[in-house]
């Protein structure tokens, strides 16, 4: 099976998104997007999510696996796991679910994120 452009797209801009990919992010969202961080945060605008997403992060610290993809039209969910690794060597892993709605007009771009994020204290 044939897997959407929709859920093509957001599996690059989770790549992107974990990778460091800056420029990516940059050209993939609108200028007014939202970024909903449920329990934490919300943003609006291009340049507060650079700056909360790219602000402090390295990248190198960084595994990730994405798990799954549904797209339909111009929205979406992902749900993955990451483990980031502290500059004390501590491992932490999170799970998190993405939920994105995109712009229509010419080339599709994010408009709208809420993202779930939970720490995993104790494997299964």
């Amino acid at each position: 099976m044939k897997t959407s452009s929709t859920a093509d797209f957001l599996r690059d801009f989770n790549n992107a998104f974990f990778s460091g990919n800056q420029q990516f992010i940059e050209q993939h969202v609108t200028d007014d997007v939202e970024w909903i961080m449920v329990g934490a945060s919300q943003l609006k605008g291009k340049q507060a999510l650079v700056d909360a997403a790219f602000g402090m992060q390295d990248y190198t610290q960084l595994d990730f696996e994405v798990e799954m993809v549904v797209a339909e039209g111009l929205s979406g969910a992902v749900k993955g796991v990451m483990t980031a690794t502290g500059g004390n060597g501590r491992k932490r892993k999170y799970c998190y679910s993405d939920f994105y709605e995109m712009s229509g007009e010419g080339e599709a771009k994010i408009h709208k994120m809420t993202s779930f994020v939970v720490e995993i204290k104790k494997e299964p």
